[in-house]
C-alpha cells in the first residue's frame, strides 16, 4: 500500500467564489452595527455562513491567498481587506501583510476598517503585528491600524505596543495622534491625562473629538463634554455639506461622536435637549436613543411627521419605550410594491437605512404622549421601557438588533469583571461572554 496520500484538487473558480462571499458576509456583518432588523441570532447565521468559506480559503493554502489578493487589489473594499488579513494571521506571514498594507494605503478611509476588524477578530494572534506596526520606522497607517486594534481589544494589547502610548501623541499624522487617543481610552489615563488635555486643542478636529471620549470616559473629566459636543456640531456641518463617498465616511464618524456623546452625558443634562435641535434629524434622533432619557420623547414624536426620517423615528420611539407599533394599530399599512414612490423625491434614508421599517401614525402617538405616561423615566437611562441595569443589558444583547445590543453593553460598564464584550466580535466569543456573565451574576447561563 502506498504511504501517499490523495490531495483534492483546487478548483479555482470555487476558490474565487469563497473569497468574494467571504468579504461579502464581512460587509453584512458590519452593516448590522446599523441595522435595526439583524440580532444576535441572525448575526450567528452570518458569522456561519462567513466562517464557511474562510474554511474553503484556508484549505486551499496558498491557492487560496491569490484570489483574495486579486480581490483586495481589484475592489479595494474594507470585506477583502478582512479576508486577506484572517489569511496573514495563521499563522502571521508578513509578506502577505505588506502586501495588503501596500493596497490599503492607497485607500486607508475605507480599507483600514476591515483590516482593523480582522486584527481584533483574532484576539491575541495579533500582537506580534501589533508590536511591529506600532514601531518607530512603521508608516502612519500601520501605525494608526495597530492603535485602533489596541483601542478595541482592551488594555492587555496596550502591552504590545513598540513604543509607550505617549509616543503617538507627537506624531506628525493626525491620523496617528487620533488613533493614540482612541488607544487612551482602552486603560489607565493617568500616566497621559495631560497629553489628553493637550490634545483638546489639537488643530485636527478628530483628534479633539477623540480626546474628550478617552478623558470623559474615565468619569473624571465631565467638563470635556463641552469640546465633544462642539466638535459633533463641526462634524455635522461638513456632513451637510459633503457629497458621495465623502458624505457616507462624514455620517459614520458622526454617528461616532453622536453616540459616544450621548453616552457620556448623564441622564437629566439640559445640554442634552438643547443639542437636539442643533443637530441634523437622523443624528438627533440616534442622540434620543443612546441618551436613554425619555424627556427626548416629544423631539421623537415631532420627528415622525418628518418624512425623512419618520420611520426611523418610529423604531427610537419603540426602543426607548418597547411598545410595539404595529401591536396596538399605529402604523401605516405598507404600500405595494408597484404603488410605492420611486420618484427622485423619495428620501434616500427610507429607501436604504429604514427600509423594512413601517412608518408609525404620528397623530396616534403624539396623542398618547400628551397622556403624560413616561414622566417617571425622565432623567433616567432606558431602553425598551426600562431602565438599564445588569440584568436587562444581558437579556437585550440575547434578543435586540445589533444597535441596541451596542448600547446595552454600556449597562456593564460599571460591573465588576475581566469579561468584556464586543458586538462586532466573532459570534462564538460573544456567546462565551455572555454565559459567563449569566453566570457569574445569575448562577446559569443564556440558553
Amino acid at each position: 500500500m502506498s504511504n501517499s496520500y490523495f490531495q483534492f484538487p483546487v478548483i479555482g473558480p470555487l476558490v474565487t467564489r469563497h473569497a468574494e462571499d467571504a468579504a461579502f458576509y464581512w460587509s453584512q456583518l458590519d452593516r448590522t452595527a446599523a441595522s435595526p432588523q439583524v440580532g444576535f441570532e441572525k448575526l450567528q447565521h452570518f458569522n456561519r455562513l462567513q466562517d464557511a468559506h474562510l474554511a474553503g480559503l484556508r484549505i486551499a493554502g496558498a491557492s487560496g491567498w491569490l484570489p483574495a489578493l486579486h480581490a483586495l487589489e481589484r475592489w479595494r473594499k474594507a470585506g477583502e481587506a478582512f479576508v486577506c488579513t484572517l489569511l496573514a494571521m495563521a499563522p502571521v506571514n508578513h509578506a502577505r501583510l505588506d502586501n495588503i498594507l501596500a493596497v490599503v494605503r492607497q485607500r486607508p478611509d475605507e480599507l483600514l476598517r476591515g483590516l482593523v476588524s480582522a486584527l481584533v477578530w483574532v484576539g491575541d494572534q495579533s500582537d506580534e503585528v501589533i508590536r511591529i506596526w506600532s514601531g518607530p520606522k512603521a508608516d502612519p497607517v500601520a501605525q494608526v491600524a495597530a492603535l485602533r486594534a489596541v483601542a478595541v481589544r482592551g488594555p492587555a494589547a496596550l502591552a504590545h505596543l513598540a513604543s509607550p502610548l505617549a509616543t503617538y501623541f507627537s506624531s506628525s499624522t493626525p491620523y496617528v495622534r487620533a488613533a493614540a487617543c482612541r488607544a487612551a481610552g482602552a486603560g489607565d489615563k493617568s500616566g497621559i491625562a495631560s497629553l489628553l488635555i493637550a490634545a483638546l486643542e489639537d488643530v485636527d478636529l478628530a483628534v479633539r473629538a477623540e480626546a474628550a471620549i478617552s478623558l470623559a470616559t474615565s468619569g473624571e473629566y465631565e467638563h470635556v463634554l463641552s469640546v465633544l459636543k462642539a466638535c459633533v456640531l463641526l462634524q455635522a456641518g461638513l456632513y451637510a455639506a459633503a457629497t458621495g463617498w465623502y458624505r457616507m465616511q462624514s455620517a459614520r464618524r458622526l454617528h461616532r461622536w453622536t453616540t459616544k456623546l450621548a453616552l457620556l452625558t448623564p441622564p437629566g443634562a439640559s445640554s442634552a435637549h438643547d443639542l437636539l435641535a442643533l443637530l441634523p434629524a437622523r443624528s438627533g434622533l440616534t442622540f434620543a436613543m443612546a441618551h436613554g432619557d425619555l424627556i427626548h420623547l416629544p423631539f421623537v414624536v415631532e420627528q415622525m411627521a418628518n418624512p425623512e426620517v419618520d420611520r426611523y423615528a418610529g423604531w427610537i420611539w419603540e426602543t426607548l419605550t418597547g411598545m410595539d407599533l404595529a401591536t396596538v394599530g399605529w402604523t401605516m399599512p405598507a404600500l405595494a410594491p408597484s404603488t410605492q414612490d420611486t420618484s427622485e423625491a423619495t428620501p434616500q434614508t427610507r429607501l436604504d437605512a429604514d427600509n423594512g421599517l413601517a412608518r408609525p401614525l404620528h397623530a396616534a402617538v403624539h396623542a398618547h404622549l400628551a397622556s403624560g405616561p413616561y414622566v417617571q423615566f425622565y432623567g433616567k437611562r432606558v431602553l425598551f421601557g426600562r431602565e438599564l441595569d445588569l440584568k436587562h443589558a444581558l437579556d437585550l444583547l440575547e434578543s435586540a438588533p445589533q444597535p441596541v445590543r451596542s448600547l446595552a453593553v454600556q449597562g456593564l460598564s460599571g460591573v465588576e469583571s475581566t469579561v468584556r464584550i464586543n458586538v462586532r466580535a466573532p459570534a462564538q466569543e460573544q456567546r462565551s461572554a455572555m454565559n459567563a456573565l449569566n453566570y457569574m451574576f445569575f448562577g446559569k447561563s443564556a440558553t
